[in-house]
């Protein structure tokens, strides 16, 4: 799977789309087009082509034009387009609109229009989108809000965007929005709801301690059954389709036995940084899976396996003082990782760092650094755009 000319110069750019439950709903992915020849069927050929894993909705927006064309490709119920707001001011607009919605397109509205949408064009979009800064209820007390919200007669739920830290979630929430969009960890050091901390951080690094020993797979065995629900969801990541394996693995021994023990630290890993109990860091949760994924693929398959494993386990971890909620520092203390990666979370330094400053830039972008940043790891666009898409296409491990 490679990308086409298309994705050559484009930039992208991706953020989850939270629900109440803090589960990713679907992951909102942001194209700049590399030229203006590009419209917004192009783009749904194109990842409608590209997408052959099972990793979830996928949201599309871009500044490409949407125009008829889109009317001649068959609509993926998961794979979702935006329009924007201002495509609603036009009479033109909204009868594209309204075509596509009966074609069976699954359309969310960027932004309020100037003029009030037609009661008969409301069905048309599954929820609206509308930014922080121009939500007035998060401007209110809340029991004014609340009082506002319940007099408003909206009939498309609103999903507020720019959202960068758990207390913004909340408050967004509490002031009738059904899901919001952005990676909203930024306070999540300071943050004290939910559960502190993974209950299982000692079992997995005591099994990782002993992965660096190459210690005997009986004793290691009795070690994750301190935990059935630890030991289960072990197997299931390694028995997962993204893994790839022929024969399902039944046991700790036998997974030491069909992968060794450099492919077993990485899932050992992925459950450190899935574990949390606090599920207002399951976007975070998400976050470190995608990234693992992402890293994997821009170092590129024809690398050594073992370099391969180490910036997967790097992009695993980078989150994990935020789940964890203790810096790199202290939690490297006890839970051994290799030198690179250890340079790169706690000094934020060393040769992996400018790949961790690239998926930083793809998070919150597009970014008209990515470029630049790319260089820095002799990487090209095409190239990150096909880790991008490998990352969005993964089988989705965390929600399962």
């Amino acid at each position: 799977m490679s990308p086409t000319s298309l994705f050559m110069s484009a930039l992208i750019g991706y953020e989850p789309i939270v629900d109440r439950q803090r589960n990713a709903l679907a992951m909102r992915v942001s194209v700049s087009p590399g030229g203006p020849e590009v419209n917004m069927a192009a783009l749904y050929r194109e990842f409608t082509g590209q997408r052959a894993g099972e990793g979830g909705t996928i949201a599309l927006r871009s500044s490409a034009p949407i125009d008829e064309e889109l009317l001649t490709i068959e609509p993926s119920p998961t794979l979702w387009i935006e329009v924007p707001g201002a495509m609603m001011d036009a009479d033109e607009g909204r009868a594209l609109a309204a075509k596509l919605h009966e074609a069976g397109f699954p359309l969310m509205l960027g932004g309020r229009p100037e003029r009030p949408l037609t009661p008969d064009l409301v069905p048309a979009f599954r929820m609206s989108i509308i930014h922080v800064d121009a939500d007035r209820r998060l401007q209110q007390p809340l029991l004014q809000a609340m009082q506002a919200q319940a007099q408003a007669k909206r009939s498309i739920p609103h999903v507020n965007d720019g959202v960068r830290t758990i207390a913004m979630m909340e408050k967004c929430f509490e002031r009738g929005a059904v899901a919001v969009v952005g990676w909203p960890t930024e306070d999540a050091l300071q943050h004290v709801g939910g559960e502190n901390g993974n209950p299982n951080y000692t079992t997995i690094v005591d099994m990782m301690s002993m992965i660096d020993r190459n210690e005997d797979p009986v004793a290691m065995e009795k070690v994750i059954r301190r935990d059935a629900a630890l030991a289960y969801k072990l197997l299931r990541y390694i028995n997962s389709p993204g893994f790839g394996l022929s024969v399902e693995v039944q046991s700790f021994r036998h997974a030491v036995m069909m992968l060794g023990y450099g492919r077993l630290k990485r899932w050992c890993a992925l459950l450190l940084a899935t574990a949390c109990r606090d599920s207002n860091l399951r976007p975070a949760m998400v976050a470190s899976f995608r990234r693992g994924v992402f890293l994997e693929h821009l170092i590129g398959a024809g690398q050594d396996e073992q370099l391969r494993d180490e910036v997967f386990i790097l992009g695993v971890l980078s989150l994990l003082d935020k789940l964890l909620k203790r810096p790199f520092a202290e939690l490297f203390r006890n839970l051994h990782v290799p030198e690179r990666v250890h340079e790169t979370l706690v000094e934020r330094r060393g040769p992996y760092m400018p790949y961790l400053k690239v998926i930083e830039s793809i998070e919150n972008g597009p970014d008209p650094q990515l470029p630049s940043r790319l260089d820095d790891c002799v990487m090209s666009l095409g190239q990150c755009n096909q880790a991008v898409l490998r990352a969005l296409t993964a089988p989705d491990l965390i929600s399962a």
